[in-house]
């Protein structure tokens, strides 16, 4: 897989994926940037503009974003939200990955 850094494009019936990510919308990032994923060898061509990830940048890069804004999970009482620690931003990442 292919891991990829986007933004939304304009249609005309408003903002939508871009044809070539196959499975995305994850983890907006504070510059309006989106994350998904595609595969290896695509037969369509992918912006070089673009920002290509291998899984430890997308995984620094959600570390990231989790200390300026951190990621949150439903409590254990499953009655709100609380911090997700580092080591489980760390862990849905991966395990993101792990399922592409």
């Amino acid at each position: 897989m292919i891991y990829l850094e986007y933004l939304l494009e304009a249609g005309p019936d408003g903002m939508r994926c871009p044809d070539w990510v196959e499975d995305g919308g994850y983890w907006p990032g504070t510059d309006h940037t989106l994350i998904g994923a595609t595969r290896s060898s695509p037969e369509f061509h992918i912006p070089s503009t673009v920002n290509r990830l291998s899984a430890a940048q997308l995984e620094t890069r959600q570390v990231a974003i989790h200390n300026a804004n951190p990621m949150q999970k439903r409590n254990d009482a499953d009655t709100g939200y609380q911090n997700m620690t580092e080591a489980e931003v760390r862990a849905a990442i991966q395990a993101w990955v792990a399922e592409r």
